[in-house]
């Protein structure tokens, strides 16, 4: 294994969101990660800054900073440009083999306008913690994506808030009955959820969220009251197409070539599935309900629809119990 000397190795809990830890920062940081044969593979692709950016912290990275984006394990190489899918200042990843990324533990979200990015690679996933990139483990910039150039004369990239968003798309999923929707309502979902999985991508700007925000609100509002979400015939959901074609660029970038940034709710008739991996269980506010995993290879029924909690998608086994998707075998 090959790694740069000055590197700065940090366990999880250090990186952990609770605390904010003091370190040397370093900018020649990259390392190339040694294979530990057990075949458990996920691709990785580096970068580095064009030029300067400051954080929401106030640092500046300078150019040149290298950072690192994952895929996971998929089975073909990746495309080379995913504009929605972020770099990442810190990424550090490794744990228990054929589980891999619910280790996973960084941030510090750069858009891919601002790196000059190589080929990906396929590894190994790490059996113990490797720190792939390290370049601050400042909180406020780790858990942002709110990074702009020092020069204004370099391009930027705007940063939109989607907490309002995901909150109301949330509890618009959580409580309407899709099973009874008539085919104008079905029209505007499926519209509307590629639409939500789109504003999330990077370089979206914030009146598009917004707009989709009072979108579905109002729309829920009517559901409340009549039962369904547009009103009138098949043509009253024809107004939700508005602005779909602004977020189009965010789309591109928000699939990533993998089921994980899927949020459209599937067909509401429930299906057995099996755990392509070990998985977690969680709630429907995303918090994990314990630390057993239910095993790979096990069989689980869910509902057929997918929900976004926390900006990750989740399939539904039960009540206020819900299970990553991305650890369900195709």
């Amino acid at each position: 294994m090959k790694k740069n000397k000055r590197i700065i190795f940090a366990t999880i809990a250090a990186l952990s969101l609770a605390a904010p830890m003091t370190a040397v920062f370093n900018f020649d940081n990259v390392q190339t990660v040694s294979a530990n044969h057990q075949g458990t593979k996920i691709w990785l692709q580096y970068g580095t800054l064009k030029y300067a950016l400051k954080g929401p912290s106030g640092r500046v990275y300078p150019a040149g900073t290298k950072v690192v984006r994952e895929m996971g394990a998929a089975d073909t190489k990746p495309n080379i440009s995913f504009p929605g899918r972020p770099f990442n200042l810190t990424w550090v990843i490794g744990g228990i083999p054929n589980n891999q990324r619910l280790q996973d533990v960084g941030g510090g979200q750069i858009a891919e306008t601002y790196v000059n990015y190589e080929d990906w690679q396929e590894i190994d996933y790490p059996s113990a913690d490797t720190v792939i990139v390290q370049n601050t483990t400042d909180f406020t910039d780790l858990a942002s994506s709110d990074f702009h150039p020092v020069d204004n004369n370099n391009p930027d990239v705007p940063v939109a808030n989607t907490d309002k968003l995901n909150a109301v798309y949330n509890e618009y999923v959580f409580n309407v009955n899709f099973s009874k929707l008539n085919s104008a309502d079905n029209a505007w979902v499926a519209n509307i959820n590629k639409r939500v999985s789109a504003a999330e991508g990077m370089g979206v700007p914030q009146s598009t969220v917004d707009a989709l925000t009072d979108e579905i609100t109002s729309a829920y509002a009517n559901y409340k009251k009549t039962g369904h979400l547009v009103s009138g015939n098949s043509d009253s959901g024809n107004n939700s197409n508005s602005g779909s074609s602004n977020s189009s660029n965010g789309n591109n970038g928000s699939t990533s070539g993998n089921a994980t940034s899927s949020s459209t709710p599937s067909k509401s008739k429930s299906r057995v599935v099996r755990l392509r991996k070990a998985s977690y269980r969680y709630t429907r506010k995303g918090k994990r309900v314990s630390k057993k995993l239910l095993k790979k290879g096990a069989i689980v029924k869910i509902n057929g629809k997918t929900y976004r909690i926390k900006k990750k998608t989740f399939y539904r086994i039960g009540k206020n119990r819900y299970i990553r998707k991305v650890n369900v075998a195709k």
